[in-house]
């Protein structure tokens, strides 16, 4: 019989959905590994069911261990037993901001992991940990699991993130990790308010986890910090050093809580300028829908960046909310100015812009050649008219993917043919676009008026960013 080279099995396979690879582990030895490699590659441990339970046991065996490479330990309250994997919802996520209390973790959670450390030993190809502990019972030993998941397997581990309370940093750190092969981070802070001094917060963030940052110094390159609540971040950034392989930073806090003093951020931007091409960030104001005055501190810090001229520049990917200040957009246009030969994605959030904002905005970026240029751009616009899809072809003729969150409600019919009858007296042959998205009103529009816009556009070829113009089996109502 003729002996098929394993690459070829490997290039069939991926074509083969998950499901279906299951099913024909017994072909052959390539499929039975391939299919075992999928089903085990990414495990996750959320509560102690039956399904948990099974799962662990088939850990205990080092051949099926060996084939795990991402673990997330993620407990959620009150997940039936084998239910399906869901994000947390928004409330669960901020009920800590607003001074509730969450309910208390099942005592099963801790009895699944005190199991989970059993398996640790044999997870010999692990290299990405993703640890979140919002629901776990505060009186449980996280120390204990980390230093057992330490000396298992972590320095071989690429990337690690961990979300929880400042206390569950506190024993994150005092576990002693080495992870000398990580290169990128990512930290999730929420805390209960009026629980925790603020002095005990900011020495917990000064004295351990500012120092477990540092410590990667030499080798990180990514690097991602949210806080779902009002934890004061200023005195953590103080403390923060140099990353000379840091391209990728995401940050995402209410900035008026989190940043009452924003030097040390600056500094991080600053410090850092020179290998940073990646930037994200989200510093959306508490309380900014009700009190947009809550923004000024914000837009000011922006601005503050004129005396900072190293700040934001040579990006690939910029990422922000500018605020709904004039100073706030005037900001970001510098941003965009600072990076005009290099940026290729650029996504602006929350603020609904007019015409001639976007055409400030993406003229800095607009005299590279079509190859070169800007590839994806997201915008949230105010209305959808000829006169803006004329100007992003004219701007920015090679863009790739578009993505616009037009305001207000969907248009009614005789508005939705007057704007594509105005689209077929335009010429967009020699625009590159491939794929583009538009929402209105909170969703999608509907299917029959992207075909419509695609018609108008040839070179359009996938809605959404999915490849393709069909949704999961069905085209997109």
């Amino acid at each position: 019989m003729l002996e098929i080279p394993p690459e070829i099995w490997l290039y069939i396979s991926s074509f083969i959905p998950n499901d279906e690879l299951l099913s024909l582990a017994g072909v052959n030895i390539h499929f039975y590994n391939l299919a075992l490699d999928r089903r085990y590659s990414t495990i996750r441990i959320e509560a102690m069911n039956a399904t948990t339970d099974k799962l662990l046991r088939h850990l205990r065996d080092p051949a099926v261990a060996s084939r795990v490479r991402r673990l997330v330990v993620r407990p959620v309250i009150n997940l039936h037993a084998d239910t399906a994997y869901a994000a947390p919802s928004f409330w669960q996520r901020i009920s800590t901001v607003t001074g509730r209390k969450q309910l208390p973790a099942s005592p099963s959670i801790e009895r699944a992991i005190d199991a989970l450390i059993l398996v640790f030993p044999g997870l010999s190809n692990l290299t990405r940990f993703e640890v979140e502990s919002w629901d776990m019972s505060p009186d449980y030993d996280l120390q204990r699991f980390f230093s057992n998941a330490w000396t298992s397997f972590g320095r071989q581990l690429e990337v690690i993130a961990m979300a929880g309370r400042p206390e569950a940093f506190r024993q994150f750190v005092a576990s002693n990790p080495e992870p000398v092969s990580c290169t990128a981070l990512s930290l999730q802070f929420t805390h209960e308010l009026d629980t925790t001094a603020a002095t005990v917060l900011d020495g917990i963030l000064v004295n351990s986890v500012a120092p477990f940052v540092n410590s990667l110094a030499p080798r990180l390159e990514s690097l991602k910090i949210w806080s779902w609540s009002t934890l004061d971040l200023s005195a953590l950034f103080l403390n923060l050093g140099v990353f000379p392989q840091l391209r990728d930073f995401h940050l995402r806090a209410p900035f008026n809580k989190a940043f009452p003093n924003g030097t040390g951020l600056t500094r991080l931007l600053e410090d850092n300028s020179s290998s940073l091409d990646t930037i994200e960030l989200r510093l959306n104001p508490a309380g900014s829908a009700m009190d947009p005055s809550s923004e000024q501190l914000l837009a000011e810090w922006f601005m503050s960046h004129e005396a900072h001229p190293s700040v934001l520049t040579n990006l690939k990917l910029l990422r922000m909310y500018p605020t709904t200040l004039s100073i706030g957009f005037d900001a970001l246009v510098r941003y965009t100015e600072r990076s005009a030969d290099t940026l290729t994605t650029l996504a602006v959030k929350d603020r609904y812009l007019n015409l001639d904002e976007v055409e400030a905005l993406i003229t800095p970026v607009a005299h590279r050649h079509a190859d070169d240029g800007l590839q994806s751009l997201r915008l949230n616009v105010r209305v959808w008219s000829v006169e803006l899809f004329d100007l992003l072809a004219l701007k920015l003729p090679g863009l790739k993917s578009l993505s616009l969150y037009v305001g207000g409600s969907h248009p009614h019919r005789a508005a939705t043919e007057l704007f594509f009858t105005g689209m077929q007296t335009h010429s967009f042959m020699s625009w590159k676009l491939r794929d583009i998205g538009v929402w209105q009103g909170g969703s999608e529009v509907p299917s029959g008026t992207m075909r419509l816009l695609a018609y108008c556009i040839p070179s359009v070829q996938s809605f959404w960013g999915n490849g393709h113009m069909l949704g999961e089996g069905k085209i997109y109502a």
